[in-house]
């Protein structure tokens, strides 16, 4: 290998790929992932979650190249979250992309959903609204999702999560003291009433290999920031945990590792039945389940109705 032929050192890995290595490896690395936890199952219907950034563009474009050699499907599930300049374009693109590969394509958006879009609830001043704009996006993002895959008879939503994006996750629920919430975070498919599996085929890539491969295999994917992104706490967290990265490289895999030995006592000693052996409530809403009389997306739908005036 020349020198010159070099494109990207992996150091936990002491390892230097050329081009074609690394595209081997990244390809290789998903498939893996995917078998490690038994993600997926050979006839499974299939709903990628495409935001329209480069994560799930490029979980679309790896996705569509993997199951090619089995007999499911692939279905393409989009929320709009009524952001202008933002949001507009990645529908757009979405919808571009599911069409060029004859994918079965299901949308809906905030403002459909809930009855507010993210543009509306920032406009109410901070202080009022008690939650910032990431709060309502991710918990509606989750429950439209869900919803979308259940419309669509998924067998599994695939998000395009990645190693950077768990760790993040599992540091905020160390600082928030969520031990139950850390341990709901498996790298495996979970069933549930009314709940279609989650899987992760990304959460062992570095975001930074993920830009990597989007670039040399020229993936189009909405290269705009969200703008209200510093609104929520993973915004500090995030480059905290790319700086203690950079100096102590292998920190990201340190985490999820962490976390999975936990996952793995908590299943040993099967907690899981126990907690589920609990009474189980349903939002009266949407009849998702909830630890109380509404899910927590119908919660933060209610609480706008209220400062509105629509109740």
């Amino acid at each position: 290998m020349k020198k010159s032929d070099i494109i990207y050192c992996k150091k936990e890995a002491n390892r230097c790929f050329t081009i074609d290595e690394f595209i081997k490896y990244f390809e290789k690395k998903v498939m893996k992932t995917i078998s490690k936890w038994n993600m997926f199952e050979p006839t499974d219907r299939i709903a990628v979650a495409v935001s329209g950034g480069k994560d799930s563009m490029t979980l679309l474009h790896v996705l569509y190249k993997i199951e090619k050699n089995f007999p499911s499907e692939l279905i393409v599930i989009h929320l709009d979250e009524g952001i202008k300049g933002y949001s507009d374009v990645s529908t757009q693109l979405v919808r571009k992309k599911a069409k060029e590969l004859g994918l079965e394509y299901y949308e809906a958006n905030y403002k459909e959903l809930f009855g507010y879009s993210i543009d509306e609830i920032v406009r109410i001043p901070r202080e009022k609204r008690r939650f910032g704009a990431c709060t309502f996006c991710g918990v509606w993002r989750r429950w439209g999702l869900n919803y979308l895959a259940l419309k669509a008879n998924a067998d599994k939503i695939a998000t395009a999560h990645c190693l950077d994006d768990e760790a993040q996750t599992i540091i905020m629920n160390v600082l928030k003291g969520s031990l139950i919430n850390l341990l709901r975070l498996k790298p495996y498919p979970v069933k549930a009433e009314n709940i279609v599996p989650r899987v992760k085929p990304f959460r062992e890539i570095p975001e930074k290999e993920i830009t990597l491969y989007a670039h040399l295999k020229g993936i189009e994917y909405v290269d705009i920031p969200c703008p209200y992104a510093r609104e929520g706490a993973r915004w500090d967290i995030r480059f905290f945990l790319l700086d203690q990265e950079m100096k102590s490289p292998g920190t990201l895999y340190n985490i999820i590792r962490f976390n999975e030995r936990l996952i793995k006592i908590f299943d040993e000693f099967k907690l899981e039945e126990k907690i589920q052996s609990k009474k189980s409530d349903k939002c009266e809403i949407c009849g998702f389940p909830s630890s109380g009389k509404y899910c927590k997306a119908h919660e933060l739908k209610l609480f706008l109705d209220s400062l509105f005036g629509r109740q």
